[in-house]
């Protein structure tokens, strides 16, 4: 590796403190080598997680979407099964509608 502070002065501490920064360099190289297959293996593991977390989200998701779709689906049945009875029976469903507010009204005194 080469010496990252280039040697400027004739002196014996400049010499020394060039020799110190070079081992320094040398030693944070090594570190760094001897880091990376270590930091690698976690890049590696994380994405492997981040692959197995997708694969089950993936389906789950789908099934929320089917549920959803059902629920609206369903709703909207109901929906016009009710609008179908008013419409045939009108009077009836006055009466239902009053009585049921008769009674929401007396339980919520």
């Amino acid at each position: 590796m080469e010496s990252r502070m280039p040697y400027t002065g004739s002196n014996a501490a400049a010499t020394a403190a060039s020799d110190a920064a070079t081992r320094a360099h040398s030693a944070l190289d090594s570190a760094l080598d001897k880091a990376a297959p270590a930091v690698n293996r976690m890049v590696d593991k994380a994405h492997a997680t981040i692959d197995r977390v997708a694969e089950r989200a993936i389906p789950a998701a789908e099934a929320v979407h089917s549920a959803v779709n059902k629920t609206q689906e369903t709703s909207t049945r109901m929906m016009e099964a009710c609008a179908t009875s008013v419409r045939a029976q009108p009077l009836v469903a006055v009466g239902v509608a009053a009585a049921l507010g008769y009674l929401v009204g007396r339980l919520t005194r």
